[in-house]
């Protein structure tokens, strides 16, 4: 099965899975029952090793449609996946040419009311108004028109975990952790150089209050990562978004924010060290290059890289200081 039937699929089951009591309200799905229902279409016969490679390409195809604004998740481990919220992304503003993403419960409706041509296989609609007339139509009805910066004015702004956060979140005391603790110090050097140092060998004026300890996952069997904020000699524990966003706002508040070079190639993993939300830039206006070289952390995947695509450099470059400080100059 190829990648874009894959997709088309996924498009097409997402949009179907409706509440039965409110019928305008998609359902959300599991990458797994998405898997399944994809497995009960394929003919019987059909070789046992593509259903097992199915999950890998689903999640994969999945993470191309939310960078597309095609469906929305939620949650951080056991992930679920709705269409999106209908949008128009412009492309002219005027004649108006516009690309739809999102529920296509709403597309028949959306070329109705702008008398528009439209094309099924991408999803472009030319209409003889301009954008300014068609938002008016569209946006009383709930459906919004957008420029490629507008789609982002949303993104979370980096921010320190605040009391609220910490009154809900686990305690624990460092002698009850049993590993070594390390700690944030923000440094603006290189965008994938380390910043992470143990507590004992960092000095007291470099460090931050966030702290990471690495743990054994009963999910996955493996060391990952567990993130913790220190106040008043306790460890509150975090999500790892939280401690994402709290990495940037530390960052920028030191004024030692990430550098980032957008002209050469990117390891990959730059998606890793980015809040959740953010991650669909990456997707979104980068193309993946292979066997090339890069600088990069010792557990970067070396065999693939990103380079941004030249259409959206400037753009990218501007997301990427306005929300999280990256290549912020000096003040």
């Amino acid at each position: 099965m190829r990648p874009s039937d894959i997709k088309r699929l996924i498009v097409t089951l997402l949009s179907s899975a409706r509440n039965p009591d409110v019928p305008s309200h998609c359902l959300g799905l599991t990458c797994r029952q998405i898997c399944n229902h994809i497995e009960s279409l394929l003919p019987p016969d059909q070789d046992s090793g593509v259903a097992k490679g199915l999950i890998k390409r689903v999640g994969e195809q999945l993470e191309i449609l939310e960078s597309e604004f095609e469906v929305a998740s939620r949650g951080e481990g056991r992930r679920t996946y709705r269409m999106a919220p209908p949008i128009l992304i412009i492309e002219r503003e005027a004649p108006l040419r516009a690309r739809y993403v999102g529920d296509r419960a709403y597309f028949n409706a959306v070329v109705e009311l702008l008398g528009a041509e439209c094309d099924k296989e991408t999803w472009l609609l030319e209409t003889a108004k301009t954008a300014e007339e068609s938002r008016d139509i569209l946006e009383a009805r709930g459906i919004s028109l957008q420029t490629e910066e507008m789609l982002f004015q949303f993104l979370p702004d980096p921010v320190l975990p605040s009391e609220i956060d910490l009154s809900m979140a686990e305690q624990l005391a460092k002698d009850g952790i049993g590993a070594d603790i390390e700690v944030y110090i923000p440094r603006r050097i290189d965008f994938f150089a380390n910043r992470w140092i143990r507590v004992e060998k960092a000095l007291p004026s470099d460090m931050s209050q966030l702290r990471r300890v690495k743990m054994k996952s009963f999910r996955s069997g493996r060391f990952e990562p567990v993130y913790f904020w220190e106040a008043a000699g306790r460890l509150y524990r975090l999500s790892k978004n939280q401690a994402m966003l709290a990495m940037y706002r530390i960052d920028i508040d030191r004024n030692e924010v990430r550098l980032l070079n957008l002209v050469n190639v990117i390891p990959i993993s730059i998606r890793k060290k980015l809040p959740s939300a953010y991650q669909a830039l990456v997707d979104r206006y980068t193309e993946r290059v292979v066997g090339s070289e890069a600088k990069g952390d010792s557990n970067d995947n070396r065999s693939e890289y990103v380079q941004v695509k030249y259409k959206y450099k400037e753009l990218f470059a501007r997301l990427l200081e306005t929300k999280l400080g990256i290549n912020k100059p000096l003040t």
